[in-house]
């Protein structure tokens, strides 16, 4: 072996660590940012059924959704979240939240999607 190739192989191998690296950044990123919709989503849904349910006070709905996401959601992740919107008809409940998840790379963009949940309201019987 000649002395003038030692560590030849030592530029190619730390480029494809780097490139290695940013994809592996990528799909946490992408994982993490599924995982915190489901949360979202999650959360809409209980947030509509305690509402839904047969005589149940107004604010129930907001802290149900604040006590649920609360719990599984936190951190900046959980900061990226809008109020959620709690609206009631008369023949149903529907949760709407929005959340930009921002991007932990410069190359990759934010996340922006709006989670809504509907639940059928208890009546009183007839």
């Amino acid at each position: 072996m000649r002395t003038g190739e030692r560590g030849s192989g030592a530029l190619p191998a730390i480029v494809a660590m780097g490139m290695f690296l940013v994809v592996l950044t990528l799909f946490v990123q992408f994982a993490v940012w599924q995982y915190g919709r489901a949360v979202l989503r999650s959360s809409a849904l209980e947030a509509a059924r305690a509402q839904a349910a047969f005589e149940t006070s107004d604010g129930i709905c907001m802290s149900r959704f604040n006590e649920v996401r609360r719990e599984l959601l936190g951190g900046d992740l959980g900061n990226q979240v809008s109020e959620v919107r709690c609206s009631l008809f008369e023949d149903r409940v529907v949760v709407s939240v929005d959340a930009t998840f921002e991007r932990w790379l410069p190359i990759s963009p934010d996340w922006s999607f709006t989670v809504t949940a509907v639940a059928v309201r208890e009546v009183e019987p007839a």
